[in-house]
């Protein structure tokens, strides 16, 4: 039997009800989508952000889109997403992982309101959460079959054309073998695609990855584990709009205590692996019970997207293990700023748009 996701687990019993005086059931009010705040648009300069905000009590969610250019902001996709949500390079479409009982988790493409939805993947594989070609035509996607270990990149282009799909990696892991960098160990992990159609993505949370579009690697960043008590994980590398730079989210933990985040920071280095950086951090608080990866879906968590000026990244910052915002921080370091703030939320998958 397939396990539900813990937003649809939560759904289902706040949708069950409970029994009145008499014996009755008495369902619950229907969930209410989170609202979205007022934010300060200029923090964002221009273009679009869409993101997944799950509210805490009831584990309803929906996405979200913040337009910094007209700005405007509202909410669509509600309680239909299960991995996501990346927004087109042009602001006009939402691809997103959805579940489907025929071929599990596969990738859906809709405009950016929530209409006109295509389901766009149908291979036997469960995917993980979406990203797009920069030019818009293809996403790109890790997936692997029911129960297997090893996942891989493949790409298809954003309509239902399953026969122009591409495996770009080929992945091996032998049994009884230690499994070694860089490989797919988990699909809740996205995958960032730069404007050279160079891959980027986090592997085992010990290294971040670059490898070329036919799989083979050319560069990496694997912090330094000899102080067990500050021991780095590593998430969500994203391409900067040039392809010149990858930004990404490292987190220190006490792996000898109890493993929960002491420390978050952005760092971002050069697409070689080179120039490793501190732009932001931020401390993570013990009795905020925050452990790497997050509560709500896993590694999918943690995320963040570059502006498409290059001027700006937006991320996600925990507060507890159900409970996080986005951030935004200018490119050189300065300015770092909280965007969203309604208590009782997880604010996850920022993706960025042009316009």
């Amino acid at each position: 039997m397939r396990a539900l996701p813990l937003t649809t687990s939560l759904l289902l019993v706040t949708l069950a009800g409970c029994r009145g005086s008499d014996g009755s059931m008495a369902p619950f009010p229907p969930p209410v989508v989170p609202s979205l705040e007022s934010v300060n648009f200029a923090l964002l300069g221009s273009g679009k952000v869409a993101f997944e905000r799950i509210g805490v009590e009831t584990g309803y969610g929906a996405v979200y889109v913040i337009d910094a250019t007209a700005g405007t902001s509202a909410h669509y996709f509600d309680n239909t997403v299960e991995f996501g949500a990346a927004i087109s390079p042009d602001g006009r479409r939402i691809a997103y992982t959805s579940y489907d009982e025929a071929t599990f988790y596969d990738v859906f493409v809709a405009n950016i309101n929530g209409t006109s939805p295509q389901h766009v993947t149908r291979f036997p594989l469960q995917e993980g959460p979406p990203s797009w070609t920069t030019d818009g035509a293809k996403i790109v996607v890790a997936g692997a079959p029911a129960g297997s270990q090893v996942h891989h990149a493949y790409s298809q282009s954003a309509v239902n054309n399953p026969t122009d799909q591409i495996k770009l990696t080929n992945f091996n892991v032998s049994p009884g073998v230690p499994v070694t960098c860089p490989v797919f160990f988990d699909n809740a992990s996205r995958i960032s695609v730069s404007s050279q159609g160079t891959l980027a993505f986090a592997c085992l949370t010990s290294e971040i990855d670059v490898v070329s579009a036919s799989g083979s690697l050319s560069a990496f960043y694997r912090p330094s584990r000899a102080d067990r008590s500050r021991w780095p994980n590593v998430f969500a590398p994203a391409w900067s709009p040039d392809g010149s730079k990858l930004a990404f989210i490292e987190t220190t933990s006490n792996i000898d205590a109890n493993l929960l985040v002491s420390s978050y920071a952005i760092q971002v280095m050069n697409a070689d692996g080179t120039n490793v950086t501190t732009l932001a951090t931020a401390p993570i608080a013990a009795a905020a019970n925050v452990y790497p990866g997050g509560s709500w879906m896993g590694l999918n968590n943690f995320s963040i997207c570059w502006m498409p000026d290059g001027s700006r990244l937006v991320f996600n910052i925990p507060e507890t293990q159900l409970v996080g915002h986005l951030w935004v921080v200018q490119a050189d370091g300065t300015g770092l700023t909280q965007l969203t703030s309604t208590p009782l939320v997880w604010d996850r998958s920022p993706s960025c748009s042009v316009s």
